[in-house]
């Protein structure tokens, strides 16, 4: 995995343990897996997104070309991923 955005990764991990949170670092692990899955095909670049606490990713191959993209947001109180979810939700979840 490739954080391109590290300063804004490391201030999300401390909050995330500050509130005592295991949503994010358990959808980091699924984004590490996914890599793991494509058998060295994609690694997933995680980058800073505009709502607090959230980010962007993209599947990315040797060659540029994405796979996957989507967010890994943090869904606050108030929310402001500006994602749709279905049910009230407090932490962190991938959406492509």
């Amino acid at each position: 995995m490739k954080i391109k955005c590290q300063e804004h990764y490391d201030k999300v991990v401390e909050y995330a343990k500050s509130i005592g949170d295991t949503t994010f670092q358990k959808c980091i692990e699924r984004l590490k897996q996914w890599e793991t899955n494509s058998n060295g095909r994609y690694e997933i670049e995680l980058y800073w997104d505009f709502a607090p606490y959230s980010f962007g990713f993209a599947e990315v191959a040797a060659d540029g070309r994405n796979g996957i993209v989507g967010g890994l947001l943090y869904h606050g109180r108030p929310d402001e991923s500006f994602a749709v979810v279905m049910e009230p939700f407090h932490g962190w979840s991938i959406h492509t």
